[in-house]
């Protein structure tokens, strides 16, 4: 069986951060593509990162990502402006299994100043073992399905 790619990125502001989350991924059996600032080299600003995760789920070469800069709100603000991409800054574990249970959230977002590295893998642990729609009824499945998918056609109406 094929190991799922995921695609990571940051600026120098979540370097640290990041290299943990690699291992880890790594661990469970996920390939990681590693994208943005890498350590010893050239300075890649937040947004370069950013849009470099959220340009590889954006052209489906990836199903989901994860980005780590400062605080992680740059990095939002830019992935949400690419097509398909619903990048969430998760904070707890009920937000990262609500961002992809309720939202489909496909890139997680980090701040490494706001974020150790234990809670950050139990983040990551909440997101990748949540699907779409989890723990609700069939009447909101429905309801949700339908909210993501107006917010495709909202996308593709959008980014004429």
């Amino acid at each position: 069986m094929e190991r799922e790619k995921i695609i990571v990125g940051s600026t120098r502001a979540g370097l640290t951060l990041k290299e943990e989350l690699i291992a880890y991924l790594e661990s469970k059996g996920f390939e990681v593509d590693d994208v943005g600032m890498k350590t010893d080299g050239e300075f890649v600003p937040y947004h370069k990162a950013a849009a470099a995760v959220a340009c590889g789920v954006s052209g489906k070469k990836y199903r989901r990502g994860v980005i780590i800069c400062g605080t992680g709100a740059g990095s939002v603000i830019t992935a949400a402006k690419f097509k398909g991409v619903y990048p969430v800054h998760v904070f707890n574990t009920f937000t990262a299994q609500q961002a992809k249970a309720v939202n489909n959230c496909n890139v997680l977002v980090f701040g490494e100043w706001l974020t150790p590295p234990k809670h950050a893998i139990q983040l990551i642990d909440a997101w990748l073992d949540t699907n779409f729609t989890d723990g609700v009824d069939d009447e909101w499945k429905i309801f949700l399905t339908n909210c993501v998918k107006e917010i495709a056609d909202l996308e593709t109406e959008l980014y004429k």
